[in-house]
């Protein structure tokens, strides 16, 4: 008896830490106005975007979303937000594509997300930034950049076609 109230107890210890760190990540939509090479950072300005419209579904799947919540105004108040290079896959900031959510960064180039973040100010695009504070940092530590998701191009836009057509009720 004592190890299942045990095994529960580190359960719902072990849940509520990882709502905690769910907890301190938001989501925005964005264009990233500047980047800076010697500080490892970059600016964004706040946007209006539809989770729908930017990322559309297939007929039939779920409506759940991978996206943190929104960011607050303390948050987007920020000057800057850091940007990691190198590291692990789970330590870099992440270039995500839409509508398949592959992860498009070159981890063994470590001038890729310095090349890809000025492709994206040039473009003037507006991408979905997800910022979190570091594990461990605590509640007032800064927001960083973990992931940015591309627009949805024609390409993908054209599999979300194809595989509506080739869906059929039974």
């Amino acid at each position: 008896m004592r190890i299942v109230v045990f095994a529960l107890a580190a359960t719902s210890l072990f849940f509520a830490a990882t709502s905690a760190q769910a907890g301190a990540s938001c989501s925005t939509f964005a264009k990233i106005k500047t980047y800076d090479n010697d500080s490892q950072s970059i600016t964004i300005e706040k946007e209006k975007g539809s989770e729908q419209k930017y990322f559309p579904k297939t007929e039939g799947a779920p409506t759940t979303s991978k996206i943190p919540k929104g960011c607050k105004s303390r948050v987007l108040s920020q000057d800057s937000y850091p940007v990691k290079a190198t590291g692990g896959r789970l330590a870099i900031t992440q270039f995500r594509e839409n509508f398949s959510g592959k992860m498009l960064n070159d981890v063994d180039d470590p001038a890729w997300l310095a090349n890809q973040i000025t492709q994206v100010i040039e473009s003037g695009e507006m991408v979905l930034v997800v910022l979190r504070q570091p594990p461990g940092g605590g509640k007032d530590a800064p927001y960083g950049v973990t992931t940015v998701y591309m627009p949805i191009t024609p390409a993908e836009e054209a599999e979300i076609a194809r595989l509506n057509a080739q869906a059929s009720d039974d």
